[in-house]
């Protein structure tokens, strides 16, 4: 079946743009078009940019090269995805998509030149998953749609059992249909409303987390926080009050932590999650190398785990500096006797490398795609769940 994904190409090779247009044309039944330039991209996304849901970049063009245009897609407000398509150095395409990123531009991957079907294929399968009916939910849970946790499982390397979960939102509509976290958070209007559905999420966790077998193994759970949430003053209280109430552990559960700048103020954060930790909760510093805030961060918050993003998993078997990042982690972890989580393992290589670099735990879809609640507990007492 192909995709109905509407495609942007923006390349100056008009070669290039033959093959590309004919690869997306028997993979994709949404629109296509393509543009000359970085100008006349621009102008075509700025155009028509709720009808883009991929582009495919390319970085070196005369009048708009590649950097240039995502930061002006970042400022007209394109919300769709980017695939970075050239044959610039390794160097330069790592560079390049981390500078995506940091504008919070949704990079879905690097294709080298020439095109192949096959990567070409699994770019719109990411795009595909990434998109959502966000202006048909009609609102936030309680309206349309409820609030559904999912659990991935977090594997003890030296062990190869769960040593915990990472919580990650879905949205359940009345007729059942899953829809992902973007359909979430793009209905989130404001701070006071990511404040609210935070909690929520929060409380729906604890509560599932209390009915798991988890008490032989102490394995615990995640749950994610914008630092701009727990910076609120009330926010720090509710959630211990929430987990007095549940009578739960709260040595069990562990607040993953992101933070893409740090705050004009950052007293408030340090006090927000030093609070967390004399309450017993544990702390994770998610996506741990992807900003610039980062380090700042682990200096001055009392966590006690260290997350590393998919990306850095992914770019580890064929990146050497990617890979030696990863190794420092592991020996930053250690020497500050923190847990090291790699986020996103996906095949043997990248579990190979990671288990090189001396992490602690490991996630992803070699072991166990998220799961919905009812299903932990056979996750938990099956021998076959965990690969060699």
């Amino acid at each position: 079946m192909k995709h109905s994904i509407n495609c942007l190409i923006v390349d100056d090779d008009p070669m290039y743009a033959i093959v590309a247009s004919s690869i997306l044309s028997t993979l994709t039944s949404g629109l296509l078009r393509t543009a000359p330039c970085g100008r006349a991209g621009l102008a075509a996304l700025t155009r028509e940019s709720r009808d883009t849901d991929l582009v495919f970049l390319d970085l070196n063009m005369p009048d708009l090269d590649g950097l240039a245009f995502m930061r002006a897609a970042h400022e007209v407000g394109y919300a769709g995805n980017i695939v970075i398509s050239s044959g610039e150095s390794p160097a330069v395409l790592r560079s390049a998509e981390a500078m995506g990123r940091m504008l919070g531009i949704s990079i879905l991957g690097v294709l080298t030149k020439p095109l192949t079907m096959e990567g070409v294929a699994e770019m719109l399968a990411k795009s595909e998953m990434t998109r959502g009916p966000s202006a048909k939910l009609g609102g936030l849970a309680g309206k349309d749609c409820e609030l559904t946790p999912y659990y991935q499982p977090q594997y003890d390397l030296a062990t190869l059992r769960i040593a915990g979960f990472e919580s990650l939102i879905r949205l359940t509509s009345k007729g059942g249909r899953i829809h992902g976290p973007a359909d979430l958070f793009s209905s989130v209007n404001g701070l006071e409303d990511l404040t609210a559905v935070s909690l929520e999420i929060a409380i729906k966790v604890v509560r599932d987390f209390r009915t798991w077998p988890v008490g032989r193994t102490r394995a615990d759970v995640s749950i994610n926080f914008d630092a701009s949430v727990l910076e609120r003053p009330h926010v720090i209280a509710d959630l211990q009050q929430a987990v007095t109430d549940l009578s739960a552990d709260p040595n069990t559960i562990c607040i993953e932590v992101t933070e893409k700048s740090l705050p004009k103020d950052p007293s408030r954060l340090v006090e927000a999650l030093t609070r967390l930790r004399m309450f017993g909760f544990k702390l994770s510093l998610d996506d741990y190398g992807m900003g610039a805030s980062s380090f700042q961060l682990l200096r001055l918050c009392p966590f006690s785990e260290i997350k590393v993003d998919r990306s850095i998993i992914e770019a580890c078997p064929h990146d050497r500096v990617t890979r030696k990042f990863l190794h420092a982690v592991a020996g930053l972890a250690r020497d500050l006797e923190l847990v090291s989580v790699a986020e996103g393992v996906e095949n043997q290589e990248e579990l190979s490398e990671v288990r090189a670099a001396g992490m602690d735990r490991v996630q992803g879809f070699l072991f166990s795609r998220p799961v919905p609640s009812q299903a932990v507990a056979e996750l938990m007492s099956d021998p076959e769940a965990y690969p060699a």
